[in-house]
C-alpha cells in the first residue's frame, strides 16, 4: 500500500470517526463522503479494520416507532443506496405502530439508519410549516398531503441517489447491496410484505409534490461535504 492509498484510509478513518457526530447535518455529510471516497479509490472497509476482513456478519438496527406509513418508502429507498435491506419488524401493536429493521454490513446499517433518521426529521420539520400555511389559508394538511409531500420528496432524493452513480460506475457497483445481506433479509422467517395503501393524488398536489422533490433533491447538502473534502 503506497503513502496515497495511506493518506485516503486516514481520511476515511476520520470522517467516520466524525459521522458519530451530535450535529445532524456534520455526521449526514461525513457519512457521505466516507462512502463517496471508498468507492472513488476502492477502499475495502478491511483495509480500514483489517480486524473486519475475517468475518462481516450481518446486522441490524431498529428504527423508533411509527404510525406514519410514508416512513417504510422512505427507509427501504434509503437502505437501498447504502448496501441495506429495510423491512418491517412489527406492527398493528400499540395501536397500528412499528418499527424499521435496517439489515447491512454493520457500517453499512448504522450509515443508513442515521441517514433514514435524519431524513425523517427534515421531512417532519417541512411538513410542521406546510401544515400552518394550511391552518392559516382554512385547509387541513392530511394524509393526503403528507403522502404526496413524500412521493415527492422520495423522487428526488432518488435521482440525487442517480446522479451520484451516474458520475462513477465503480461507486454505482459499490452501492449495490451485497449478496449476503440479501440472503439473510430474504431467510428471515414471517417477514411481513409491505402492501402500499393508496392515497389521492390529483393537480391540486402537484405544488407539494414539486416541494417535496426540490427537498429531496438537495437533502445531500453539497456545501457540507465540499467543506469536509478540504
Amino acid at each position: 500500500m503506497n503513502e496515497a492509498d495511506n493518506k485516503i484510509i486516514d481520511k476515511i478513518e476520520k470522517l467516520i470517526a466524525l459521522s458519530s457526530s451530535d450535529n445532524e447535518n456534520e455526521a449526514k455529510a461525513a457519512m457521505l463522503k466516507a462512502q463517496e471516497l471508498m468507492a472513488k479509490y476502492e477502499i475495502e472497509m478491511s483495509q480500514i479494520n483489517p480486524d473486519k476482513a475475517k468475518e462481516r456478519p450481518v446486522v441490524s438496527y431498529t428504527s423508533p416507532s411509527f404510525r406514519d406509513d410514508w416512513v417504510v418508502d422512505l427507509g427501504c429507498l434509503i437502505a437501498g443506496n447504502f448496501r441495506c435491506r429495510a423491512v418491517i419488524s412489527s406492527r398493528r401493536r400499540s395501536g397500528g405502530a412499528f418499527r424499521l429493521k435496517f439489515f447491512g454490513f454493520d457500517e453499512d446499517a448504522q450509515i443508513s439508519i442515521n441517514i433514514f433518521n435524519y431524513a425523517v426529521k427534515v421531512i417532519r420539520r417541512r411538513m410542521a410549516t406546510l401544515r400552518a400555511i394550511y391552518a392559516e389559508a382554512g385547509r387541513e394538511f392530511g394524509r393526503n398531503e403528507k403522502m404526496n409531500y413524500v412521493e415527492g420528496f422520495n423522487a428526488g432524493l432518488h435521482q440525487n441517489f442517480e446522479d451520484q452513480k451516474k458520475q462513477s460506475e465503480t461507486f454505482a457497483l459499490a452501492c449495490l447491496v451485497p449478496a449476503e445481506v440479501n440472503a439473510f433479509v430474504d431467510e428471515i422467517p414471517g417477514m411481513e410484505e409491505y402492501q402500499e395503501r393508496e392515497f389521492e393524488r390529483s393537480s391540486e398536489h402537484d405544488l407539494l409534490r414539486q416541494y417535496g422533490y426540490i427537498d429531496g433533491k438537495n437533502f445531500q447538502n453539497a456545501g457540507d461535504k465540499e467543506r469536509l473534502a478540504e
